[in-house]
């Protein structure tokens, strides 16, 4: 005879609850956010850097 269920043991995969998953869309776009705040800062003081003393000198 054959049995109808498997030896085999699988783990149970949880599901997060609609609240945490809002938390987490959140929290993402947060970090998103900020990395790119950090980039766009970067570039400017680097086009500061860069080109400053020729702005200023246009004036």
């Amino acid at each position: 005879m054959t049995a109808t269920t498997s030896p085999i043991r699988l783990a149970r995969r949880r599901e997060i609850s609609a609240g945490g998953a809002l938390l987490l869309t959140i929290a993402g776009n947060i970090l998103f956010l900020a990395i790119a705040a950090v980039g766009a800062a970067g570039v400017a003081i680097a086009a500061a850097v860069v080109f400053g003393p020729q702005i200023l000198s246009a004036f």
